[in-house]
């Protein structure tokens, strides 16, 4: 439990030092709520949700970026540079075992999301009164269960590539296009039909309507979305153990 509480931190303290980490995962978040919640003060027309400020329609869309830049930006990028410096080959030959080292690896990340979510949420709410109309208990079930999801994504990415540059690139190609066809800044409905399934089938659609859903306290007629993101979490997590390398 030491190594892995000694893991874990050392491992947080890094992200924290990340220029990239942070923006991408603390302040860009903030920053795209208190703007768009400071200009518009309702919904944009045509996903069928009123009742709460633009700012509380935009709170799901915050989390769901905190999620995958953390995800996305962190996993790939520490393993690839871990795997080129030979950091990973010299924990491995350390007491520590394999999974306690996955698992710390995953706890850093766990901790460092939900200071993302905790800072967007107390902007929030003392500039712009967010709520949150639905359950907190299935509301931090699908948070955790979006955690799980990106993270076995984004070890999948760092297991296939060999260099963090090559990370770096391909997670930005995958992560700015995810965030305009996940039915977070425009709806699905406006794009091409050949489009739309894509849309819908990309992991961060699933979990940015589920989670509005939550915030606004409608019924849950989405939840069945989250299937969507269990299959991409098998994916994630099967391309991480078959194709995973020490070096």
């Amino acid at each position: 439990m030491r190594g892995l509480w000694q893991l874990t931190l050392t491992e947080l303290r890094l992200n924290l030092r990340n220029p990239m980490m942070v923006f991408w995962s603390i302040a860009f978040p903030v920053l795209w709520m208190s703007l768009f919640g400071a200009i518009f003060s309702e919904p944009m027309p045509g996903y069928g949700y009123e009742g709460l400020n633009y700012a509380n329609f935009l709170l799901p869309g915050g989390i769901a970026i905190v999620i995958l830049a953390s995800a996305f930006i962190g996993m790939p990028i520490a393993l690839t540079t871990y795997k080129e410096t030979g950091v990973l080959k010299r924990l491995r030959v350390t007491p520590l075992k394999t999974s306690t080292l996955a698992l710390g690896f995953t706890l850093s990340q766990f901790i460092f999301i939900a200071l993302g979510i905790i800072v967007l949420f107390v902007v929030g709410k003392l500039a712009f009164d967010v709520q949150v109309l639905g359950s907190w208990a299935v509301l931090i079930g699908v948070i955790i269960f979006g955690m799980l999801t990106f993270l076995a994504l984004g070890g999948a990415i760092g297991s296939l590539v060999g260099s963090w540059r090559a990370a770096a690139v391909i997670t930005q190609i995958i992560f700015i296009p995810m965030l305009f066809l996940s039915d977070m800044f425009m709806p699905i409905a406006i794009f091409p039909d050949w489009l739309q399934p894509v849309c819908k089938a990309i992991p961060l659609t699933p979990l940015n309507i589920v989670l509005r859903d939550i915030v606004y306290g409608v019924p849950l007629d989405n939840l069945w979305r989250l299937w969507i993101m269990a299959g991409w979490l098998v994916v994630g997590a099967v391309i991480t153990v078959k194709f995973f390398r020490w070096e």
